[in-house]
């Protein structure tokens, strides 16, 4: 986790100085660290075993008017990422359709979303979509859960990187819970 945060500063720091994007399609990249929450029900405790890694993607349209830069952007986001066995075992707490033993050997347990919105004055990002996070078995025999995402969260506009901040509710089908993962990190303008 260090290492992530040592990159995003280096991004901050050695990407170069420009303008940010006023109009047009945009690309933006970037890692982040997460936090899982668990059920929304629940007291939350942190532990180093709830803590996780993900990439962030986002990829847009930017419309402006009146002359500002303060526009808003449609866009399509991506996760990619990483829970610990810790994190799979609260979702079976929780009710997931988790029926066997997990596998607390795995420390790589991927997770995928893909969500469309928008992010309102390039401040406020508001989306939802799909989601999936893998997980292993005792005796290596392979799950996954599906559900629905829903984001909401901020950016904070540093020139060509953006610092990220989220709040993913994730629900419904094999989750038979509410569940929350939070996020932050930077991600760099293309």
């Amino acid at each position: 986790m260090k290492k992530i945060f040592v990159l995003g500063f280096l991004m901050l720091f050695f990407v170069k100085n420009g303008s940010a994007q006023d109009k047009g399609f945009t690309l933006l990249l970037g890692p982040a660290v997460n936090v899982f929450y668990g059920n929304t029900d629940g007291r939350f405790v942190y532990t180093p075993e709830r803590l996780g890694w993900q990439l962030n993607g986002q990829f847009g349209f930017i419309s402006t008017r009146g002359g500002t830069n303060r526009g808003n952007m449609l866009a399509v986001f991506g996760n990619a990422g990483s829970s610990k066995p810790e994190v799979i075992y609260g979702m079976q707490l929780g009710g997931a359709e988790i029926t066997g033993t997990i596998d607390v050997t795995k420390n790589f347990n991927e997770f995928y979303t893909l969500e469309g919105g928008m992010v309102i004055g390039r401040f406020l990002r508001l989306s939802g979509g799909f989601g999936r996070q893998y997980y292993t078995y005792v005796g290596g025999i392979r799950g996954v859960l599906n559900y629905y995402s829903g984001t909401a969260g901020i950016a904070i506009n540093l020139g060509m990187v953006n610092w990220v901040i989220d709040a993913n509710l994730m629900a419904g089908k094999d989750l038979n819970q509410n569940t929350l993962r939070f996020g932050t990190g930077f991600m760099v303008k293309f």
